[in-house]
């Protein structure tokens, strides 16, 4: 009890909600120390543990910086996100309960298996989110803010306009409103710092008619002008430049992740695109995600950008007359084609320091090759799913090929299972074309910090009834829990750590090394010992940091 809190806080805040729950409960000085980690990130995500809770969230001190929110009300006439929904939530009790009459036109027994992931099965009655909403514009310190799998409120720009503080805001597979009036919406007072807009559904026409100021989609990307932006991430449902004209420029972004359609025969280049990216001169991180057309640049154009994420088929054009310094090439590479593109902007690439790649079939090749057209590599991390070096190419490795990387610290070269194809349309939707090569997604990236909430529902909320002796009832919003990967058990010996062992003479600078999914092996220094150590699968973690 003699260390210093400052000391414990910079403990504590690393600790997962379940840890920092049994922390609080441990004594009356951790209880003092750690309750401003507790409440940091809530998640909202079920009419039920809202009311369960609701008596508590009044109380939280200090407020908030990160709400994570999903519920949708009840309306008269229900829009597609909502047909799925099976009772409705009042403030009465916890457990009170009004069941929805099934519609003769609903879906919802026949085709279950391909529901929609983020149809919510519980909604609140006007009482209980008027309540919420208010609840939400209570917390004047939140700087992170997601609406998912919801209808978004009517009066959403009002209430962004009510946290003066938020600076991440992202608003994913939600639901947004017609409205038949017109509304001036004014996002000066804003003060965001990044943007993300995917999945937007919406009760509208389907031509889309961005000059209609009725249009929810509009009002929407009307958040994107707000000029303190600098992360932007969007997708085709919404398609965010076109709320940019010469009159109305986009904010000096330095990042930008945009998710093109998954199906390969959406072949056109969006109108305004081009022009969009040749409008940002201070972009430094360009993310494409998916299938992406041919992309024929001003050699002007993206002056800054030296981080890159994209398919291999557009890496030429992109790094064409480019200083590109972190380099990810996010769908299957095949090893000609990938050769090729080495030659052909070898002269741009030879910068690249942090360079990601997935070959399907393993080649001893590909080694040889990267060694030869990036010398000043730090980090390397190549992924493959058929095949794999030998344990005398993995000895070997060192001497032979990565000796010549002098500034190399990090090295990963490992095998990635592949799903299995999709036995459903709901699972065809969810997948991604670039994803399911282990290349990073929304969450893996630089973004992951605008949804760093955790991914157990209402974990948070069950800390707070525990601290308030307040009655808790199962939590039943298991419709929104992410999917998580089962750690894998230790898939080495002593033998493995013989072939990293192996490569310290020739690689000396080398502190982190990956053969396995899910684990690596790491030292301090170049006299330091190996030790294995559990790991996010995929892409390291700040390669666009």
């Amino acid at each position: 009890m003699s260390l210093p809190n400052e000391l414990w806080l910079s403990i504590f805040e690393y600790l997962p909600s379940q840890s920092l729950r049994n922390v609080v409960l441990t004594s009356k000085r951790f209880h003092a120390i750690a309750i401003r980690f507790l409440y940091k990130h809530l998640i909202l995500t079920s009419p039920t543990s809202f009311v369960t809770a609701y008596s508590a969230l009044s109380s939280i001190q200090p407020l908030p910086h990160a709400l994570l929110l999903g519920i949708s009300p009840i309306v008269e006439r229900p829009v597609e996100q909502l047909k799925e929904a099976v009772a409705v939530v009042s403030l009465a009790e916890g457990d009170d309960w009004t069941p929805i009459p099934l519609n003769r036109q609903t879906n919802r027994y026949r085709f279950f298996q391909i529901k929609d992931a983020y149809q919510p099965r519980f909604l609140a009655d006007a009482t209980v989110y008027e309540n919420l909403l208010t609840q939400v514009t209570s917390f004047a310190s939140l700087r992170q803010l997601v609406f998912r799998g919801m209808l978004l409120p009517r009066d959403l720009h009002s209430i962004l306009r009510d946290l003066p503080n938020l600076r991440d805001l992202a608003v994913v597979h939600c639901t947004v409103h017609f409205t038949g009036v017109y509304i001036d919406v004014d996002h000066t007072s804003l003060k965001l710092q990044s943007l993300t807009l995917l999945d937007i559904r919406a009760v509208f026409p389907s031509n889309d008619d961005d000059t209609n100021p009725r249009n929810p989609r509009t009002r929407l990307r009307m958040l994107a002008q707000v000029p303190t932006i600098r992360t932007l991430a969007y997708d085709h449902t919404v398609w965010l430049h076109r709320v940019f004209t010469p009159s109305s420029p986009p904010p000096p972004l330095t990042a930008l992740d945009i998710k093109f359609p998954i199906h390969k025969d959406r072949s056109r280049v969006p109108p305004g695109f081009i022009s969009f990216l040749e409008t940002l001169p201070s972009l430094r991180t360009l993310i494409l995600r998916n299938h992406v057309p041919a992309l024929l640049l001003s050699p002007r154009a993206l002056p800054a950008l030296c981080a890159i994420s994209a398919p291999l088929s557009i890496i030429s054009s992109i790094c064409s007359g480019r200083s590109i310094i972190k380099l990810d090439i996010r769908d299957e590479a095949v090893l000609t084609p990938l050769y090729q593109v080495f030659v052909e902007a070898h002269s741009h690439l030879s910068r690249v320091q942090e360079l990601s790649l997935f070959i399907g079939d393993w080649d001893d090749e590909v080694v040889l090759a990267i060694v030869a057209r990036f010398p000043n590599l730090t980090k390397l991390q190549i992924r493959y799913a058929r095949g794999g070096p030998s344990e005398d190419t993995i000895l070997g490795m060192g001497s032979r090929t990565l000796y010549a990387l002098p500034h190399l610290v990090s090295a990963h070269i490992f095998r990635i299972p592949l799903p299995p194809p999709p036995q459903s349309v709901l699972e065809a939707r969810k997948r991604d074309d670039d994803t399911i090569y282990g290349a990073p997604g929304i969450g893996d990236t630089y973004f992951e910090s605008m949804h760093d909430i955790d991914t157990v529902t209402d974990t948070l909320m069950e800390g707070v009834l525990s601290l308030q002796q307040l009655p808790f009832s199962q939590d039943i919003s298991v419709d929104f829990m992410d999917e998580q990967e089962p750690r894998t058990s230790e898939p080495f010996d002593e033998y493995t750590r013989e072939l990293i062992i192996a490569w310290n003479r020739t690689c000396p600078g080398l502190r982190t090394v990956q053969l396995h999914p899910g684990w690596v092996w790491r030292r301090a220094d170049r006299i330091d010992h190996w030790v294995a150590r559990p790991c996010e699968s995929g892409i390291w973690g700040d390669v666009f940091g």
